[in-house]
């Protein structure tokens, strides 16, 4: 190999050490300057997506025709067609590294607040924790749940804590009577510290399954806007996400109030209040639909792909985009454990319906065919 080939040989895993940075100081000959700069051009192009392949290739055939008309020497001519082919290397090499999409598997940055009626604000973390309460009760809690230990001696409680559980995580608690709560995500539940007087009463908004703890001379009740639920000791969901809030009954009795109407309950049955007509109707359903978030579970049944994405965003903290709207109206069923990442339900409604496809960026997901 003579020197002129020397000089002209490129160094092709230098070269890609150069593009990607890890290599700052790395020395290029005249040759691999050039291919560097026209590299760092095609990779800017592909960037903004602005790279014209037709009209790039009619480019270099007309360079190849005025170069042949003057009558170039055969070793430059060749030079600059291996200069074209490199760059088409170097294109499609940074093509493929852009081409790995982008998986849905962010975690929730948000964290679960709680309230106290004295103003104090507690984030609960992954630490667990014992929060002192005025000696009205101690609650400890971690990232997942909280429960209320009731003092030993009754105290007058006077105010109202507040939980907060924001987009993308649910909360369980237990009130100091026992009843649990499962909080879904984006909910807010009101409650005192203690019960000690002769109810026990809550407000809801959002969604969330009550196990009442039973005490027949103290009955429990729910206020979610409108609408107050009152039991003895009970098992029923609260859905207020919608104009239609929905009130569904797993075991037990419920009387459900609006106004002047009211409407008794049986398991397996659900009350529906619309804010808008303000009426309060009922109707039998199938108890799983509306509880099987509480059990860990993704149930829906020929449900829409805009219902089934509206959970999803709320579950998950994604947005999630349409770019073919009558995708919307696409009726899906679906039964699994619910996993701790929104990429493994994307992957299991694809392996369900094969025409769907989804591109993720950052927090949005694209629905498209």
């Amino acid at each position: 190999m003579n020197k002129h080939e020397n000089h002209h040989e490129i160094d092709w895993d230098k070269l890609l050490d150069k593009l990607d940075g890890s290599k700052a100081n790395t020395s290029l000959n005249e040759e691999e300057l050039a291919m560097l700069a026209a590299a760092k051009e095609m990779q800017s192009r592909i960037g903004a997506e602005k790279f014209p392949a037709n009209a790039g290739w009619e480019s270099f055939v007309q360079a190849r025709d005025r170069k042949r008309a003057r009558r170039f020497s055969l070793v430059k001519l060749a030079a600059a067609a291996t200069l074209v082919l490199a760059i088409a290397t170097v294109w499609w090499m940074l093509s493929r590294r852009q081409q790995a999409p982008q998986l849905a598997n962010e975690m929730p940055a948000a964290s679960v607040r709680l309230k106290l009626a004295d103003g104090h604000t507690v984030t609960l973390g992954d630490n667990k924790q014992v929060i002192p309460h005025n000696g009205i009760a101690a609650i400890k809690a971690d990232q997942h749940s909280a429960v209320y230990d009731p003092a030993a001696t009754q105290h007058a409680v006077t105010g109202m804590d507040t939980l907060e559980v924001p987009r993308g995580l649910q909360f369980s608690l237990q009130l100091s009577d026992g009843t649990r709560v499962q909080l879904n995500a984006g909910t807010t539940l009101i409650y005192p510290a203690a019960f000690n007087g002769a109810t026990r009463e809550v407000a809801v908004k959002g969604e969330a399954y009550f196990e009442v703890a039973a005490d027949i001379q103290r009955p429990f009740t729910v206020h979610a806007g409108m609408v107050t639920m009152k039991v003895l000791g009970t098992a029923f969901n609260v859905n207020t996400y919608t104009p239609e809030l929905q009130t569904t009954l797993s075991s037990g009795k419920l009387l459900v109030a609006a106004g002047q109407q009211q409407t008794l309950l049986s398991p397996g049955e659900q009350s529906v209040y619309n804010s808008q007509s303000t009426t309060l109707q009922k109707r039998t359903v199938e108890t799983r639909l509306f509880t099987a978030w509480a059990e860990g579970d993704l149930f829906f049944e020929d449900a829409s792909l805009r219902d089934i994405s509206t959970y999803l965003s709320r579950t998950y903290d994604y947005t999630f985009i349409f770019e073919d709207p009558a995708l919307e109206k696409v009726s899906f069923t679906l039964d699994m454990r619910r996993p701790p990442a929104l990429q493994d339900v994307l992957n299991q409604i694809s392996r369900s319906m094969g025409q769907l496809r989804f591109r993720t960026e950052g927090r949005t997901v694209y629905i498209m065919k």
